[in-house]
């Protein structure tokens, strides 16, 4: 997928290939454990538009998918909420992107009501002075965004728990997202070269500079178990 960020100006659409995992592992020939490759997954709420930004671009598919309660998927949302979090957690549901559809008239959208007292901080400087904050809501879905001046996107967790999204701003380009419990680390293939994510609470995020194209390849997720999943994004 290429992601055109040139200048504060950008909007894209994140086309979806397909959903669930379609290849067995194949063994690797040195004994490690295998890697697994599954199809771009097909994770996001299906919302009237698509939201023009100066500073972020959301990710989303025409069609969403079933997945188990965010809850289940996601360890930092079975932990108390701090007080920090308590803090900002009515703003946090107020912008969701899951709330509304991003129209003039703040139209309610189809991504169900932001739980407020679920709301967390996963990453703190994840895009500048903004940390990476989820909130998951009535319909299983969860409202991943950059608080408290970026935008965000509205998605169903897929295979792995991957939710993925953008943002830029000034010189930095933040592709951001989240991953279940059994991810250990996260590397974003762009241009070709990898870049290990920071991740912690189920969140993870790259800081990329921003001002020309950029090509993301693919996703690899690494697993608690040894073994690796590779989702394109092409």
């Amino acid at each position: 997928m290429k992601l055109a960020f040139l200048g504060a100006f950008f909007v894209a659409l994140f086309a979806a290939a397909g959903c669930g995992s379609s290849s067995s592992p194949d063994a690797a020939s040195d004994g490690s454990a295998p890697t697994t490759s599954v199809p771009t997954p097909t994770n996001t709420v299906d919302p009237p538009r698509a939201e023009i930004s100066t500073s972020w671009m959301m990710f989303f598919s025409d069609q969403g998918t079933k997945s188990a309660p965010p809850q289940k998927v996601y360890a930092v949302f079975a932990r108390e909420q701090t007080d920090d979090e308590a803090e900002i957690a009515p703003r946090v549901a107020a912008d969701s992107a899951c709330a509304f559809a991003g129209s003039e008239n703040r139209e309610p959208a189809a991504g169900g009501k932001p739980i407020p007292e679920q709301a967390r901080i996963l990453l703190r400087g994840a895009h500048g002075q903004g940390s990476l904050v989820a909130v998951p809501t009535t319909d299983d879905n969860v409202s991943l965004s950059v608080f408290p001046d970026g935008g965000g996107t509205c998605a169903r967790p897929t295979n792995d728990g991957l939710i993925l999204a953008a943002q830029a701003q000034e010189d930095t380009a933040t592709i951001y997202g989240m991953v279940n419990d059994d991810v250990r680390s996260v590397d974003l293939i762009v241009n070709g070269k990898s870049h290990r994510a920071k991740l912690a609470e189920n969140g993870f995020s790259v800081a990329l500079p921003s001002g020309a194209e950029i090509d993301l390849d693919k996703v690899v997720l690494h697993k608690a178990d040894g073994s690796k999943t590779e989702i394109p994004v092409g």
